[in-house]
């Protein structure tokens, strides 16, 4: 252990001469000592060497009184000072200590042992005044609710962001209990529940719905933890609250659609194990806190170095979060990853602006949609030494907003669907008769049996294609039910119909689906409508990519059972190694109307259909495809 390095500042050779020999006497190992006997050569010993803790004399030959401590402080912020003096001066002592200073020595009251352990606490503390300091900044600073109330429910402190969400100033709420947000939407069962939960010493984790001072409800999601004692008793609890009140709504439409410290000062030599002790706890209650919250917390210095995160980060990167420290977002992404979330942290540290943005978070090798706050940390001049950052997990609230964008345009598509099917149906059929009636009085080989043949071709096309629109548009029958069946069965009748054209491109079926799988409650016409339709687009590729016979022309079928989420479902899978097609058309080809086949082939709501009857089963249909490799799709049914 290297020792402590000490830079006395003294213009007496006396009381210079009695701190090295106070020093040696206790363990001249453990001390490195070095003098100055101006406050200006002082000061050019704090910018040339590692100084530790600084031993002043607040009269010397170029400076006197507290200016001098003032002109120390200025150069050496982080460096723990300690004030020596021969006049026994209270009223000094604590002026001193108000100014900064971690401590003040009396030279005539001074012995070894003393001064050693002195010096120690005044290092510690301030290692500790420092993290404090920063936990203070990142809660004040954080995006989420954060209230600390005492054992029986009284607010000690809210951060800004409760008085932005909710309307009531700090003074407004302070001592009073947070019942003033209560709505009346929340039955006092529930409130039981919660109170019996944390008092017995237990996190809560939960929604409400509050009030605003304005009167205005809003949904929290809140998580409110004990915090106890080294004794073990709970003493505060912490909430910490997110108002997800437009998550709440989306949820909502989307239901609808589908179904239609404190500062002390610092005394004589006697109280210091007191005052830190309770440095500890406050340290200790702050990284509770933050590792209470649901949001990933990291601090970046302005070289982008991790400095500290929250237990949530920590876990993501698979470290404790002490073992963050020195490291950088190349220790924990690919290159081009951690070279983006370093731009964006820099754009924060120069601009002094606040940043939130949604951006995809890696974690796992899994793709995330985040939530991310970043903003710049400040000393309190102003400076800017770093870089907060706060983020959440709101990939399922992305897909929410996605799904019921889908639901709205399906919704308004099949209104015109049923319009435009109903408006064609009727005239066309009319034509069809009247060819019908030509077709019959014609003469074989003639050329208005020949035009009659052609026009009732064309219209049963078109009453094809309107039937298909109908079909699109159509609500689900409620009446008809679904009765049990067996996939394998479906799979086999279907592929008795399609046979024939599968025979006649030279297409190999590969088939493995067990006949023991569990039976599923289904409409079994829909499902074998949805794989015809899925045999039909692997026959469509596969004859592009192979127009003659072909060893790998192949279709390959099966099927199992899985276990999502505890429940059983059917998995089969339909995979053919035909044209594919490009990932930029992956998310555009459940789209009513868009189709990978050319004018008069496709009239692309086979697959839009497809979706709607798996959907309609409480299953999933889901397509994977490399352009010019494979195509497998992927049909998932809840078993009975």
């Amino acid at each position: 252990m290297r020792p402590i390095k000490i830079l006395l500042i003294e213009d007496n050779p006396a009381d210079v001469r009695l701190i090295e020999e106070m020093l040696k006497e206790v363990d001249s190992s453990q001390f490195e000592l070095r003098c100055a006997d101006r406050i200006s050569s002082g000061l050019d010993c704090i910018a040339k060497n590692n100084i530790d803790l600084i031993l002043l004399d607040l009269g010397l030959p170029d400076s006197q009184g507290f200016s001098t401590l003032t002109r120390v402080f200025s150069q050496a912020e982080k460096i723990p000072i300690m004030v020596m003096t021969g006049l026994d001066d209270e009223e000094i002592g604590i002026k001193a200590i108000q100014a900064g200073a971690q401590d003040y020595l009396i030279k005539g009251q001074l012995e070894s042992k003393l001064l050693a352990r002195s010096i120690r606490y005044a290092i510690e503390r301030k290692v500790m005044e420092d993290d404090l300091r920063k936990l203070s900044s990142a809660v004040t600073q954080s995006p989420a609710i954060v209230i600390i109330t005492d054992i029986h429910g009284n607010i000690e402190y809210v951060n800004p962001k409760f008085s932005e969400v909710t309307g009531y100033t700090r003074e407004e709420v302070l001592g009073k209990n947070p019942r003033i947000l209560k709505s009346g939407k929340t039955t006092p069962e529930k409130y039981k529940q919660f109170w019996d939960m944390i008092t017995s010493g237990n996190e809560w984790r939960g929604e409400f719905i509050n009030k605003k001072k304005n009167g205005e409800l809003y949904w929290d999601s809140a998580s409110v933890s004990p915090v106890k004692n080294p004794e073990g008793i709970v003493t505060h609890f912490v909430a910490v609250m997110e108002d997800i009140t437009e998550r709440k709504r989306m949820e909502k439409e989307l239901r609808t659609l589908n179904e239609s410290l404190e500062d002390a000062v610092m005394k004589r030599t006697e109280s210091l194990v007191m005052a830190n002790e309770e440095l500890r706890r406050s340290r200790s209650k702050y990284k509770m806190l933050l590792d209470s919250l649901p949001q990933r917390i990291y601090y970046k210095d302005r070289n982008l170095v991790y400095v500290s995160c929250n237990e949530n980060l920590a876990k993501d990167f698979h470290v404790n979060p002490d073992e963050i420290v020195g490291k950088t977002d190349y220790d924990f992404f690919p290159r081009e990853i951690a070279e983006e979330y370093r731009a964006c942290d820099k754009r924060v540290i120069e601009s002094g602006q606040t940043e939130d943005n949604e951006e995809t978070y890696v974690k796992n090798g899994h793709d995330l949609i985040v939530r991310i706050t970043r903003t710049p940390i400040r000393t309190e001049e102003g400076n800017i030494i770093g870089v907060l950052g706060s983020f959440l997990d709101v990939t399922e609230k992305a897909i929410l907003q996605k799904e019921a964008e889908r639901s709205r345009h399906l919704a308004s598509l099949g209104e015109l669907a049923a319009s435009v099917g109903h408006e064609i149906n009727n005239p066309i059929n009319g034509i069809i008769n009247c060819a019908q009636i030509l077709l019959n009085k014609s003469d074989e080989e003639s050329k208005e049996k020949d035009i009659a043949s052609r026009i009732i071709k064309e219209g049963e096309r078109i009453v094809s294609l309107t039937s298909k629109l109908l079909s699109f548009a159509r609500p689900k029958d409620k009446k008809e039910k679904k009765s049990m069946v067996r996939v394998h069965e479906i799979v086999e009748d279907t592929l008795v119909l399609t046979e024939m054209q599968l025979r006649k491109d030279c297409i190999k079926i590969i088939l493995n689906i067990p006949e023991n799988l569990p039976k599923i409650m289904a409409h079994p016409q829909q499902i074998q409508q949805v794989f015809l339709n899925l045999i039909s687009n692997a026959r469509y590729a596969l004859n592009q990519k192979y127009p003659q016979a072909h060893e790998g022309k192949f279709l390959k079928v099966s099927g199992e059972e899985i276990t999502i989420d505890r429940r059983l479902y059917v998995r089969l899978t339909f995979y053919d190694n035909g044209t594919g097609m490009p990932a930029c058309l992956k998310e555009k080809i459940m789209e009513p109307f868009f189709t990978t086949k050319p004018r008069g082939v496709g009239t692309g709501l086979g697959l839009t259909i497809s979706h709607d009857i798996i959907k309609d089963h409480g299953g999933k249909l889901l397509i994977d495809s490399v352009e010019g490799e494979f195509t497998q799709v992927t049909v998932m049914l809840p078993v009975a």
